[in-house]
């Protein structure tokens, strides 16, 4: 079957948008969260179809959480619950009805102005969750390990950049990697007592910002970042240092990547260039230390573009099986159906 792509006008930018999962049927209910309006907030919609005849779901939205400045990042820790870093500073674990989305989202846990310069706020830019913990990063340099159960601060890294991280992710339970806004990327072990790094490295020669960060889902040890000029790099964190592939992928900055659930060689990204991007990474991860795909050499990557580029940017993407959602800054959310995976 060809891919459908349906697009529906929401008012409201959207930088961040999440399938809820569903255990044994296709889901229809998702989050999104937006950005750049005077009252910004979290919402959850339902695809319904109005038309019997007609075979085109539309979003419906369910419930709305308002939160005080912009979505800058949703991640799950569970099934029902979210964490939300928002502009403010603040962290907010977030928890749908298991039984009823339409319930509004209750409120778990907030840490009010945890990335902030003394008196001043600033953003909290970025966020992942492993197994209860939540990673975030700010403006302001500091990484802070938050227990979502407790709701307490377990580690607090204050200092770990000059400069502003714009991108985190869990290597595994006690070990992160952060990115900052001049592509300087650093593992922190969080057992650690000093305050200094375990490891660090540069995304590429340029001074460009490392604007996220996935681990492979089989493969823990290889690690891949989008930067601003579009580039995504890939490491083998047991040979560290330098990225193994350089891949020149999309025409400005990558706001998201993710690996498709169910097939761990598909990933998936997005980019501020308004194009959404479906990779074939089988050739990149099978093969051993020695044989990387050369920095020059990027025929054996598929890439397939799945819908025309828009003239905005694409800041979030989520998949679902056979459907993958994006959000954009036209306003607009978008349903591509039939990837086959």
């Amino acid at each position: 079957m060809p891919l459908d792509v349906q697009g529906t006008f929401v008012s409201q930018k959207i930088n961040k948008i999440r399938w809820i999962p569903e255990d044994y049927v296709e889901t229809k209910h998702f989050f999104t969260g937006s950005w750049d309006d005077e009252e910004n907030s979290i919402k959850v919609w339902s695809f319904e179809f109005i038309n019997e005849e007609e075979d085109v779901e539309y979003p419906r939205q369910l419930s709305e959480y308002k939160v005080d400045g912009d979505v800058t990042d949703i991640k799950f820790l569970d099934k029902k619950s979210i964490a939300v870093s928002v502009s403010s500073g603040d962290v907010r674990i977030l928890e749908i009805s298991a039984y009823d989305r339409q319930t509004p989202l209750k409120e778990v846990h907030t840490w009010k102005s945890l990335h902030n310069f003394s008196s001043e706020k600033c953003s909290c830019t970025a966020l992942d969750t492993l197994e209860g913990d939540v990673a975030s990063i700010g403006e302001d340099g500091n990484v802070n390990i938050l227990n979502s159960r407790r709701g307490d601060i377990t580690r607090s890294i204050k200092g770990a950049d000059s400069c502003s991280l714009h991108a985190v992710c869990f290597i595994k339970l006690n070990e992160v990697i952060t990115g900052n806004i001049r592509g300087h990327m650093k593992i922190w072990d969080t057992r650690s007592a000093n305050d200094k790094p375990a490891a660090a490295f540069l995304l590429a020669g340029d001074d460009l910002a490392a604007t996220c960060i996935t681990r492979h889902p089989t493969q823990p040890h290889i690690i891949l970042a989008g930067s601003e000029s579009g580039s995504v790099a890939v490491w083998d964190l047991r040979m560290n240092q330098f990225p193994t592939s350089l891949l020149n992928a999309h025409a400005a900055g990558v706001t998201e990547m993710h690996f498709h659930p169910e097939n761990p060689n598909k990933l998936l990204t997005s980019s501020v260039s308004g194009e959404i991007w479906d990779w074939n990474m089988d050739m990149l991860t099978k093969k051993g230390l020695e044989e990387y795909v050369p920095l020059e050499d990027k025929t054996t990557l598929n890439v397939t573009s799945l819908m025309p580029a828009l003239h905005k940017a694409i800041n979030s993407l989520h998949c679902d099986r056979g459907r993958i959602l994006c959000g954009a800054d036209n306003e607009a959310i978008y349903l591509i159906k039939n990837l086959k995976y």
